[in-house]
């Protein structure tokens, strides 16, 4: 009986160890690194904003465009493409540009987006958008999702200036008029601004792309460039790069960020941005053509490009327009001034610029070849850059000193016309190159303009006004020959936009314009 029990108990304890290894069997034990991670991204910029109004708020594009949404859209290309406009047509004679919007979309607050919130956004601070109301006469709603702007000229760069135009809801601002608070139709919703540190925003789950998968993006900023990197290679942030928000990466940081195995480099030619040396016209010695185009063949842009900002830029051989992103607008009858430094002393010679004395620095009339050369301190590549003009015109006979001033320093300095070369980032805020050419060239802009040519800002003129495409291909044609003609200045590269993400990051993507940084946000997320 006694063994009859035991063998009993034996059966029972087989049986409950088989059913254990059984049960084992059927459930998985936990995969490492399986674990949820945090829908939540940290982006470094280097500048915080002047405030929370969509247009005068968020200067550089950053960080409050995921709040608000434009009609249409630049994309990786700089080709405009349809966003809350879901089509659009302009009128034969360029003075009549119909939208028609999207229906059944919803600002942040349950308020509806349509026509008349559009009119509404364009008519609350005109002044932001100067050049497009001083050909308005009107913007006409016939329907609640049919919006059209109504021009007393053709206009051109409507698409663009609209690509960078914030909507708002009405809601958005009091009974008086003065904004309150940011309401827009985007993925993500205001959530809390810490001033000189962060700006939080959080899902919008109503979004009418499909609720995005971050629940929060925050903003951190980090005024230098170099901690930014670092602080990406640290984990503390997640993506960092762009000129939105003030976030360039230095050049000298990008090789080693492109050999962690954590990180991704996503860049693109993704706005028309010149960097070029600006010489002065009005007075000796860039007054005479001959030494603007000395200095031009003096200087080796290709060897100095590649030595100072090598992949990051391209370099533009010939002239403004020979960016990547602008190659189907260059003028290619033209040849412009190729590296030629025999040729450089001819031409200075020729304008009575000789070494009399053989202390290796031009003289004319017992006046010696001395020139100053003007930068700000954007970033630790400008001073290598004009390090190398320096030297390159030194080897010519051209003394050149170097001045270093702070950037508001450097626009008084320009708008006074004290300065006799001055190095000159690009005015590229979307991708229609009017924009820069007008900055720049002018001469009736109401502010000092680089070169002052009637020809030149007749054509401007007309960049504006002409809608036919092969018309206005044209005209680009004629500005580059007045350009290559005159040697304004010397147009040295144009720089990618180059943005770093840790690979967590997935579905990060960069569109056209300063505004392009961040409106892929609204599909990225987390995942190891």
């Amino acid at each position: 009986m006694k063994k009859r029990k035991e063998i009993a108990l034996l059966v029972c304890i087989i049986v409950v160890l088989i059913g254990g290894v059984l049960m084992a069997g059927c459930i998985s034990p936990p995969e490492e690194g399986s674990k949820e991670l945090p829908q939540e991204i940290v982006i470094g910029i280097g500048e915080d904003i002047k405030g929370l109004e969509p247009v005068f708020g968020t200067p550089w594009g950053a960080p409050l465009r995921p709040i608000y949404e434009t009609l249409v859209m630049e994309d990786a290309d700089l080709k405009i493409q349809p966003l809350l406009a879901e089509s659009w047509e302009v009128s034969e004679d360029g003075k009549v540009w119909t939208f028609h919007l999207r229906n059944g979309i919803k600002f942040h607050d349950g308020a509806p987006f349509n026509a008349s919130v559009v009119k509404f956004s364009f008519e609350y601070k005109p002044e932001a958008y100067r050049a497009l109301y001083a050909m308005l006469n009107s913007i006409d709603t016939p329907d609640d999702y049919t919006v059209k702007f109504v021009l007393n000229k053709s206009y051109a760069p409507l698409l663009r200036d609209v690509s960078s135009a914030p909507i708002m809801s009405p809601t958005a601002v009091d009974k008086s008029g003065e904004f309150k608070s940011p309401v827009g139709t985007g993925p993500f919703k205001f959530d809390e601004w810490v001033k000189g540190q962060k700006i939080v925003l959080v899902k919008n789950e109503n979004y009418w792309r499909g609720s995005p998968k971050l629940e929060a993006v925050t903003f951190k900023i980090i005024p230098d460039a170099s901690a930014r990197a670092m602080a990406l290679e640290t984990e503390e942030i997640d993506l960092t790069g762009h000129r939105a928000g003030r976030g360039v990466l230095y050049v000298s940081d990008i090789p080693r960020l492109r050999e962690e195995p954590e990180i991704k480099i996503v860049e693109g030619y993704t706005q028309p941005c010149v960097s070029w040396i600006q010489l002065n016209t009005e007075k000796e010695p860039f007054s005479d053509l001959k030494v603007r185009k000395a200095v031009y063949y003096a200087i080796d842009t290709q060897k100095m490009v590649t030595s100072v900002v090598g992949e990051t830029a391209a370099p533009l051989l010939k002239g403004p327009l020979s960016m990547p992103c602008t190659e189907h607008l260059l003028n290619q009858n033209l040849t412009w001034y190729p590296y030629n430094q025999e040729k450089a002393k001819e031409l200075l010679a020729e304008a009575g610029w000789k070494d009399t004395d053989g202390d290796g620095i031009r003289d004319r009339n017992g006046e010696q070849l001395k020139v100053t050369f003007v930068l700000s301190a954007f970033s630790p590549e400008l001073p290598k850059i004009t390090e190398i003009v320096q030297a390159q015109l030194k080897d010519v006979g051209m003394d050149v000193k170097l001045q270093i001033v702070e950037y508001g320093a450097q626009q008084m300095l320009f708008e006074k016309g004290e300065y006799d070369m001055m190095m000159q980032m690009g005015v590229c805020g979307h991708g229609d190159t009017s924009l820069w050419l007008n900055y720049f060239f002018h001469s009736k802009r109401g502010v000092r303009c680089a070169f002052k040519d009637e020809q030149l800002t007749t054509l401007i003129d007309r960049l504006y006004t002409t809608v036919n495409s092969k018309d206005r291909l044209n005209v680009f044609y004629e500005i580059q020959e007045i350009m290559e003609e005159d040697a304004p200045g010397v147009f040295l590269y144009t720089d990618a936009n180059v943005v770093a993400v840790n690979k967590r990051v997935k579905n990060y993507e960069m569109q056209g314009g300063i505004h392009g940084a961040y409106l892929s946000l609204w599909k990225v997320y987390i995942e190891e």
